[in-house]
């Protein structure tokens, strides 16, 4: 083989390693989550609704409990607060209730 056939095949193996993209790469359209945004779960007893997932964590809100209390002018109020929210693994092993 000529020289500068065998530097012109070399340099094209080496330009398609350099560009190419590993196998083991994982990026967000190859990486598959086991939980999805809306799915209700069964977290520590009580159902909860997943709210956003992403690589890293996925952001699932907890129900609190409501309160019920009596004024000074002997009306009953209940109130319902906003719901905790808590980030886990995308990948946790929990019960999927709904999807």
């Amino acid at each position: 083989m000529h020289p500068r056939a065998c530097a012109l095949a070399c340099a094209r193996l080496f330009n398609r390693e350099m560009h190419s993209s590993p196998k083991n790469t994982m990026t967000t359209e190859t990486h598959i989550f086991r939980l999805h945004p809306g799915d209700i779960i069964k977290f520590e007893g009580e159902p909860c609704r997943v709210v956003r997932v992403n690589d890293c964590a996925a952001v699932i809100a907890i129900r609190k409990p409501a309160r019920t209390f009596t004024t000074l002018f002997g009306k009953t109020v209940t109130i319902q607060p906003s719901p905790a929210l808590v980030r886990i693994s995308p990948n946790s092993e929990v019960e999927i209730l709904n999807r």
